[in-house]
């Protein structure tokens, strides 16, 4: 018996059961609200037939099924519901092919009953039910909610950190026949958005913040109260900016269905208050007042801060100072500073009182001329924040107080004048400045600043401004400009009286023509052993000056060795003649311009220590056909070897010359180009034409790709012996891409292949003399493309010499792989077959395992039969 229960549960195991339709309705009972709109849903699985099902639906009245209404049949209902359906109370609302909804625009007590969700069959053999019920109760409206009656709705002003608190009141009664839940969520609508939740308490007596109010609800910062008797009162404890709109509250009504899952019969909202947030900054109001503001050295500064329109939060004061008129606090010094906790950073010198609750004075003792300046106070206001931290939520600054400290400046005269000027290049300068008529500092520092502006009207190329200055600590700083000349004793600065400066050049250059200014500043000291610059006064101009002449250059290009034809030799010979340069070393490229083109192309190169470079030179088996050689200090010989079809052109010198300072340093003096030596053969270069074809222009995924690249010549005799260099290209009909080499040819039948594609079952071959095969073998869909071919003719001509002929491109062959639709089955079946020859091994292994041939002679206990069938199914 249990032998052949196994026998027919192991196919079952295998194939699976079916089932057949099933329609399926809410469990129900389904609770909804007199006069709200409510739906009943209803689909059907596992059918067979047309895809798109129809619905009939039924209510049980009286001890009978009374037609409703049908997706099939338009005079479907019965004369109870006909006037409802035509009037739009009641109708159908097709979800899709096998699911609709029954909907009621506003249920009414006389819709109570239980619902027939019934599907006609377009089955082939009846399976499964046709049909579902659940029933619909009609229970009263007994939600309300309204603004609590000590509050008015009238529009509320609140200051930015305030607290605020508004109530409603909400109620519900349990119906006789289902006990319905309440819930309450405070709503905020702001100006031009919609309702944003702020804190809601749900139908399973659970507080749930909106999503913008966690952070403040677990802070405490937003929460709920119930009063009892209804009452939901939402505190604020610190508002913020955005918190301005109409706050509502919405209460709704709850019940369970199918025995845990909550569902909203419905819900009421009702406006409570309108509340304006007003930023704490336009409350704040700060101010700054003093007595005196005119005082003598060693007086007393005495100022007031007052700080109104914040006195419930916490504040902090600072006093800052400036010399000029403030824009900003970045742009003054903090004197002086009260934090949060009342705690001052005072000195010596700088005090901060709170003599008010309102009043923070400040002090400032023996002052002297440095105090002289704009003084202000700037307040920020704190406010508590979430976590317990607080946030600045308003600064403002005090319009600043002049307060001047009256002291005698320094004063004196700066007499600047030259002890050596250069008359050339080279020669020694020295420069003096000297302090005269010193009056009033007794106590004070001189110090110099010497500043350079280039005489541009002789042509004089440099930068303006400083060279070396002297802090009042009498420490020298450089300009980097001039830290090597500085370094190697080019340039010192020195003081050799207590009132005189010296500024000495041991080689001046040309550079050094210009005009030079020493700055005399007198510092005095001030409070805290500190010094302040109390007088800058600028001498007179030194001017440095001897007579140049600007350098100059020319060059003459000579055709030596013209070349009329191809294979001759082309020479020509640069001149050079440089003036008012010393000692001039030159450097010489040689360039030319193609006739079809106005780019210049640099070819051979020769440095002004005589070293010869390849510039742009790209024939790679002629290196040695170009050669540029120095024959005397001012001439330079240029010459080309076998020249071809591409060497015509405008050939040119472009000549440098260099000169080297004192310090060893090579300058670019002056440059120029010669005159351009024109190269053309008498005949022109032969023509041909290159055609790129294929066959099969379309293959399929898998097949090989094919394609000819044929050369005709037109101006080539037949009987010459002609070379090619072949180039494919290609480019795919992907986004973005690009033109990439594919494989090239050369004239000596060597294959290269680019890297992107290596030998990826490519293969090139020379079918003919003048055509070219290019394979490609077992191709995907990354060869759809434009193809072209590059073809570069070798003639041999007498004297047994071959010409590079200008390359021709082919027009570009699109090419297209697509995929077989058999290859594409080919996969799928073989997956199939295999899975099925496992799955048919499987059985029979399993089937052989439990079920073993008895023995003759002896047969095994009931026990050890179950032990085998045990081990071999484990």
């Amino acid at each position: 018996m249990r032998r052949s229960a196994a026998i027919l549960l192991l196919p079952a195991l295998l194939c699976g059961l079916t089932l057949g339709r099933v329609v399926k309705v809410p469990t129900g009972p389904l609770y909804r609200v007199v006069k709200t709109p409510v739906s009943v849903p209803c689909n059907v699985s596992a059918y067979e037939g047309p895809s798109e099902q129809n619905f009939d639906w039924f209510v049980f009245r009286n001890g009978g099924l009374v037609k409703v209404i049908s997706t099939l049949e338009v005079e479907f209902s019965d004369a109870e519901y006909k006037d409802k359906v035509a009037a739009g109370d009641i109708w159908v609302e097709r979800l899709g092919d096998s699911s609709v909804e029954l909907r009621f625009r506003s249920v009414k007590f006389e819709d109570e009953g239980r619902y027939d969700c019934q599907t006609p069959s377009t089955d082939e053999n009846s399976r499964g039910n046709y049909e579902a019920r659940v029933s619909l109760k009609v229970i009263p409206d007994k939600l309300a909610v309204l603004p609590a009656k000590s509050r008015s709705l009238t529009n509320t002003n609140h200051t930015e950190g305030t607290p605020m608190e508004i109530e409603c009141v909400a109620s519900t009664s349990t119906s006789s026949t289902v006990s319905t839940h309440l819930s309450v969520t405070w709503q905020l609508t702001k100006n031009g958005g919609g309702p944003e939740d702020i804190l809601s308490f749900t139908a399973d007596d659970q507080l749930l913040p909106g999503a913008s109010y966690t952070d403040r609800y677990w802070h405490g910062d937003v929460r709920m109260n119930l009063e009892g008797n209804g009452v939901f009162r939402l505190v604020v404890d610190h508002l913020l900016l955005e918190d301005s709109g109409v706050y509502s509250c919405v209460a709704a009504e709850w019940v369970k269905e199918d025995g845990f899952n909550w569902k909203k019969l419905h819900e009421k909202e009702a406006t409570i208050k309108t509340i304006r947030v007003q930023p704490l900054a336009q409350t704040l109001n700060v101010s700054a007042s003093g007595g005196t503001l005119m005082l003598n050295k060693g007086d007393e500064i005495d100022l007031v801060c007052s700080v109104t329109g914040a006195d419930d939060f916490s504040v902090e004061v600072g006093w800052y100072f400036s010399t000029s008129l403030p824009t900003d606090t970045q742009s003054s010094k903090l004197l002086v500073h009260m934090n949060l906790a009342a705690i001052v950073n005072n000195s010596d010198f700088v005090t901060l009182n709170r003599i008010s609750g309102s009043e923070y004075r400040l002090r400032v003792q023996q002052a002297d001329e440095g105090d002289s300046g704009y003084y202000y106070c700037a307040a920020s206001v704190w406010v508590p924040h979430t976590n317990g931290l607080k946030r600045n939520a308003a600064a403002k600054t005090s319009d600043p107080l002049h307060v001047t400290v009256t002291l005698l400046d320094p004063t004196y005269t700066v007499l600047s004048r030259s002890l050596r000027m250069p008359n050339s290049s080279g020669d020694a300068a020295e420069l003096e400045c000297e302090v005269l008529d010193l009056h009033n500092a007794d106590e004070a520092k001189l110090t110099v600043a010497w500043t350079f502006k280039p005489n541009v009207s002789i042509g004089v190329a440099g930068e303006s401004g400083l060279i070396a200055e002297m802090d009042q600590d009498w420490t020298l700083k450089l300009n980097p400009r001039y830290n090597e000349r500085a370094q190697k004793g080019e340039i010192t600065f020195t003081k050799p009286m207590p009132h005189t400066f010296k500024f000495q050049m041991q080689h001046a250059s040309v550079s050094d023509r210009g005009e030079y200014f020493c700055n005399i500043s007198a510092w005095v000291k001030q409070r805290g052993n500190t010094w302040m610059k109390k007088q800058e006064i600028l001498s007179s101009a030194i001017v440095m000056v001897w007579k140049t002449e600007d350098p100059g250059l020319s060059v003459m290009a000579t055709e030596e060795k013209p070349a009329a034809a191809m294979g001759h030799t082309f020479e020509m010979t640069c001149s050079v003649s440089a003036e008012h340069v010393a000692v001039p070393y030159y450097s010489v490229v040689v360039a030319m311009n193609e006739p079809a083109s106005i780019d210049s192309k640099r070819l051979i190169s020769l440095t002004r220590e005589s070293v010869v470079k390849l510039e742009q030179w790209d024939v790679k088996d002629r290196p040695e056909d170009i050669i540029l050689e120095k024959v005397s200090d001012q001439e330079f010989r240029f010459r080309l070897y076998r020249t071809q079809f591409s060497d015509q052109g405008s050939y040119y010198c472009l000549v440098q010359a260099w000169i080297q300072d004192h310090n060893g340093l090579w300058a670019e003096a002056v440059s120029n180009n010669s005159n351009p030596i024109a190269v053309a053969f008498t005949t022109a270069a032969p023509r041909f034409n290159v055609t790129l074809e294929s066959k099969r222009p379309h293959v399929h995924q898998g097949e090989t790709l094919e394609m000819y690249c044929v050369v005709d010549l037109l101006d080539i005799p037949s009987t010459s012996d002609v070379l090619y260099e072949v180039e494919w290209y290609f480019q795919g009909i992907h986004f973005n891409a690009t033109l990439s080499p594919l494989v090239m040819v050369d004239r000596g039948s060597v294959v290269t292949y680019q890297e992107d594609f290596g030998t990826r079952g490519i293969s090139v071959e020379r079918v003919s003399t003048h055509s070219f095969r290019l394979r490609a073998h077992c191709v995907d869909r990354g060869f759809t493309g434009d193809y072209f071919c590059k073809v570069t003719p070798w003639i041999k001509y007498e004297a047994e010499k071959w010409v590079q002929i200008p390359p021709q491109e082919s027009a570009q062959l699109s090419m297209r792989i697509d995929i077989s639709v058999l290859d594409s089955f080919k996969m799928p079946l073989l997956y199939g077959v295999v899975s099925a020859l496992l799955v048919g091994i499987l059985a029979c292994t399993i089937g052989y395992c439990a079920f073993p041939k008895p023995q003759r002679r002896r047969t095994a206990p009931l026990d050890e039969r179950r032990g085998l069938l045990h081990k071999c199914l484990s």
